[in-house]
């Protein structure tokens, strides 16, 4: 999702006084109620190591899924995606579960076994993510991007357990700039009408949560939020994992 444009815009905004870069426009409500989670340890360009989200840890990144045969989302099974990769969540309690993700699908289409069929359209980017709470469930992230500002509300984005969903909207602009990005630079996570998280994934990344949100759901949105700061990174396509 990186292209050459997107960073030339980026290098415009950074002469900046201080060189510091603003963070995403994310609405003003929110932001005077949000808890801000710093990002720390995130490189650059390539997923490696790990690194925070507030007092969340990111660890164990793996390209490849070395710890699941197959990939289901809704229900749809063994996703083909030329990208895959695994982390680990933990929080500052000791809480940690596994999340696997998946983008630049390839096949034709996504067929349910409800026979439901999701097309793939080539001019159209699909990111999909897994992970189990032991409180809550299986959770699914899924992100259907159109490529450009002048498409945006052909994106389409979830995360849900089936029972509790949270709707996500995607970001273009940077706080006190009336130009677009020509491609997303962040996301906000609704519940209904209400911004309960947000997270900007270029640079080292910024993210914020409600304070009040109950751990495990703040759990699910550190899972989302690592998610969506990895998939930002994956440049490269990788082999399959075969075991």
């Amino acid at each position: 999702m990186k292209k050459s444009f997107l960073m030339a815009t980026l290098a415009a905004v950074l002469v900046l006084p201080a060189c510091s870069v603003p963070h995403m426009a994310v609405e003003p409500a929110f932001m005077q109620k949000a808890e801000e989670l710093p990002v720390a340890g995130r490189t650059t360009f390539r997923p490696s190591g790990n690194f925070n989200i507030g007092d969340f840890t990111v660890a164990n990144v793996d390209r490849g899924w070395r710890r699941m045969r197959d990939f289901s989302i809704f229900s749809y099974h063994n996703i083909d995606a030329k990208q895959q990769y695994q982390f680990s969540l933990q929080d500052g309690q000791g809480e940690e579960w596994y999340v696997f993700g998946a983008s630049r699908l390839h096949d034709k289409s996504l067929r349910s076994n409800t026979g439901v069929t999701i097309d793939v359209s080539p001019n159209r980017e699909y990111y999909a993510s897994h992970f189990t709470s032991p409180e809550s469930g299986d959770w699914h992230l899924l992100t259907v991007d159109p490529g450009d500002y002048l498409r945006r509300n052909k994106f389409e984005g979830e995360v849900s357990n089936g029972r509790t969903t949270y709707t996500i909207s995607p970001v273009y602009k940077f706080e006190g700039r009336s130009l677009p990005m020509s491609e997303i630079i962040g996301y906000e996570f609704m519940n209904g009408d209400e911004v309960v998280g947000a997270v900007q994934v270029i640079n080292n990344g910024k993210a914020w949560l409600l304070p009040d949100l109950p751990r495990d759901i703040r759990m699910v949105l550190a899972s989302a939020m690592a998610s969506l700061l990895l998939y930002e990174k994956l440049d490269e396509p990788v082999e399959n994992f075969e075991p």
